[in-house]
C-alpha cells in the first residue's frame, strides 16, 4: 500500500445508531469502519447485501478525521405505530397511531475519509473515478437514508508507514490498539473515547468492536503510537 484516496463527506445531520439503544436511540459521533464501508459501496454501486465481503481488514485499509465539533442534539420524532393494526392507521382502543421518541443527531458533522483497497479494478479505481466525476450509483446518506450527504475528492495521495519513536501529532481518531505508548492530554483540547463495530459479516453482525480515541474539536491528538502512515497531503492517520 503506497497511495490513498481523501475526501470529504459532510451534511446537515447524521445518526450512526449504537446497536444497545433502542426506544432514544443515541449516536456514535461519527460513522464506524462498517458505516464507511457502506458509503464506499453506494458511491461504486455494490450491492447493500454483499458488499461487506469486500471490505474485511485484510483487503481495505479506511481511517477518517473530524473536520468539524462534533455537536449532538435530540430531536423528538413520532414513529408509526403498525403493531394490530393490519398495515392500516386506524386508532384502537388502548393503540395509539404513533410513538413519540426522541433520537440523537450528530448537527454539521464534516469528516474526512482515507481510503485504500487491495481489489484495485473493482473498487479502488471505480471508486476514483465517481469521486473526481462527483457521482453516485446510489444515494449517500449519513447514516439513515433521509439523512442525505455530500461529498468531495481532495486528492490520491503518496503513503509512507512510519515507526514513531518520540510523540508525535496524528489527524485521525485514533484505535486504542495502535496506541502501546501513551497519549499526551493538552489544555484546551476535549478527548473521548468510545467502542465501534470494525467488522462485519453479512446479516449485520458484528464481529469485531474497537476502542477508538478522538479529540471532540477534530484537533489532532499528541501520541506515540506503534507505527502510523504520513500522507502526500502533510497529515499522519492511523487505520481503523
Amino acid at each position: 500500500m503506497d497511495k490513498v484516496l481523501v475526501f470529504d463527506l459532510w451534511g446537515d445531520y447524521a445518526h450512526f445508531k449504537k446497536h444497545y439503544t433502542t426506544t432514544s436511540p443515541l449516536s456514535f459521533p461519527f460513522p464506524p469502519r462498517t458505516t464507511i464501508a457502506g458509503i464506499v459501496s453506494a458511491i461504486i454501486g455494490l450491492d447493500k447485501e454483499e458488499y461487506l465481503e469486500h471490505f474485511d481488514r485484510n483487503f481495505a485499509w479506511i481511517s477518517l478525521k473530524l473536520l468539524a465539533p462534533i455537536k449532538k442534539i435530540r430531536l423528538g420524532q413520532n414513529l408509526i405505530n403498525t403493531k394490530g393494526l393490519e398495515y392500516r392507521l386506524i386508532k384502537k382502543k388502548n393503540h395509539e397511531p404513533r410513538t413519540p421518541i426522541r433520537i440523537e443527531y450528530i448537527k454539521d458533522p464534516q469528516y474526512r475519509i482515507y481510503f485504500y483497497h487491495s481489489d484495485q479494478e473493482n473498487i479502488y479505481r471505480p471508486l476514483k473515478e465517481h469521486l473526481e466525476k462527483h457521482q453516485s450509483v446510489y444515494t449517500v446518506s449519513l447514516g439513515l437514508s433521509e439523512l442525505l450527504a455530500n461529498f468531495n475528492l481532495r486528492g490520491e495521495y503518496p503513503l509512507h508507514k512510519t515507526f514513531p519513536s518520540n510523540l508525535i501529532e496524528i489527524d485521525s481518531v485514533i484505535p486504542s490498539e495502535e496506541i502501546s505508548g501513551r497519549i499526551e492530554f493538552e489544555e484546551g483540547k476535549e478527548y473521548f473515547s468510545t467502542s465501534i463495530p470494525i467488522e462485519m459479516r453479512k446479516g449485520r453482525v458484528v464481529t469485531k468492536y474497537g476502542n477508538v480515541s478522538y479529540e471532540r474539536n477534530g484537533q489532532r491528538i499528541l501520541c506515540r503510537p506503534d507505527s502510523c502512515y504520513e500522507a502526500g497531503n502533510g497529515e499522519r492517520i492511523i487505520f481503523l
